[in-house]
C-alpha cells in the first residue's frame, strides 16, 4: 500500500509539474465587454434584465476559472504533494514515531484508502479553492510570466501557512514526524509547486472558456463538479450570485445606463496592500518556521 501511494502521488505530482511547465506563464483573458449598449430605445425593464444577463454571465464565467484551477491544483499538486510529504517525513522520522496517532487521526507510517481521501477532501480541495479564488484578486500586482504563479504559492504560505496549514506550529504532527527543517523546506516547495499550478491552470482555461451560453454547456462542467466535491464553493457561488441579482435589481436604471466602464485599482495600491499584508503576517510565519525547523521530530 505504501508503494501504491507513494507511485500514485509521484506520478499525479509530475503531471502538475507537467502542468506548469507547458501552462506556465499564461495570463488569464479576460472574456469580451458584453454591456448592453445604454441606447435610448431600449425600456428600463429590459435594459436592466439586459445587464442582469450580462453580469450574471461573467460572474459564471470566474466562478467556472475558480473551479477549474481549484481542481486542477487540487488533483495535481495539493493532494498528492501533501500525501508525499508526509509520505517522506514517515521515513525519515525515528523507529518511535511508527504507528503513533497524529491530529488528523492517522497513523503514522500506515497510509490507508480513508486517510487518502480525508486528505483530499479536507486538505486538496480547501488549499485548491482558497488559492484558485486568492488568485484572480491580486494577479495584476504579481510579475507577469512564470514567476507569477511560484510567488503567489509563497504569499499564500506566508498569509496563511502558519495560522491554518501546512506549517501551523501548535500542530503536534510535528513533535512527532521530523526532522522539522525538512518539514519547513517540503512544504515550502510545495506551496510554490501549487502556486504554479493554479496560475498555469487559471491561464490555460480562461484562453478557451466562452461565456455562458446553450451551446457552451459543456465548458461548464468544472464549476458542476466544483461545486458538488466542495459545497462551501457552491455556497459561495450561490450567495454571489443572489447579491449580484439583489444589487442589479435595486440600482436606478438611470445609473446602469451612465455606468462608466469599471476603473482598475492602481497599482501601486495593490502592491502596497500586498506589502502590508505580507508584513504583517511574517512575524507569525517566521516564529512558526522557526519553531518547526527546531524540532526532530
Amino acid at each position: 500500500m505504501a508503494t501504491i501511494v507513494v507511485v500514485g502521488s509521484a506520478l499525479f505530482l509530475l503531471l502538475g509539474l507537467l502542468v506548469v511547465v507547458l501552462w506556465g506563464g499564461r495570463s488569464i483573458r479576460e472574456p469580451s465587454a458584453s454591456r448592453p449598449h445604454p441606447s435610448t430605445g431600449t425600456g428600463g425593464q429590459e435594459f436592466r434584465t439586459d445587464v442582469k444577463l450580462s453580469a450574471l454571465r461573467r460572474f459564471f464565467w470566474w466562478a467556472n476559472v475558480v473551479s477549474f484551477s481549484a481542481l486542477v491544483s487540487a488533483l495535481l499538486a495539493a493532494w498528492p504533494g501533501g500525501r508525499l510529504v508526509m509520505r517522506i517525513l514517515a521515513d525519515t522520522s525515528p523507529a518511535s514515531a511508527q504507528g503513533r496517532l497524529t491530529e488528523a487521526q492517522a497513523f503514522v507510517g500506515i497510509p490507508s484508502v480513508g486517510g487518502t481521501m480525508a486528505l483530499l477532501f479536507f486538505g486538496g480541495l480547501p488549499a485548491g479553492f482558497l488559492a484558485a479564488i486568492l488568485f484572480p484578486l491580486v494577479r495584476r500586482w504579481l510579475p507577469r510570466g512564470r514567476l507569477a504563479g511560484p510567488l503567489f504559492g509563497l504569499l499564500l504560505l506566508v498569509w496563511v501557512g502558519s495560522l491554518m496549514d501546512p506549517l501551523r506550529a501548535d500542530n503536534i504532527d510535528f513533535n512527532i514526524v521530523g526532522p522539522g527543517w525538512l518539514s519547513v523546506a517540503l512544504y515550502a516547495g510545495l506551496a510554490l509547486l501549487h502556486g504554479a499550478v493554479v496560475a498555469a491552470a487559471a491561464g490555460w482555461w480562461s484562453e478557451r472558456l466562452p461565456l455562458w451560453g446553450p451551446a457552451a454547456a459543456k465548458f461548464y462542467v468544472p464549476l458542476l463538479v466544483g461545486a458538488i466535491l466542495f459545497p462551501p464553493f457552491a455556497v459561495l457561488v450561490v450567495i454571489g450570485t443572489l447579491l449580484l441579482f439583489l444589487w442589479l435589481s435595486v440600482v436606478p436604471v438611470s445609473w446602469l445606463r451612465s455606468a462608466r466602464p469599471r476603473r482598475t485599482v492602481p497599482a501601486w495600491v495593490g502592491a502596497g496592500a500586498i506589502v502590508l499584508i505580507s508584513a504583517a503576517a511574517l512575524p507569525v510565519f517566521i516564529s512558526a518556521v522557526v519553531s518547526i525547523s527546531s524540532r526532530t521530530g
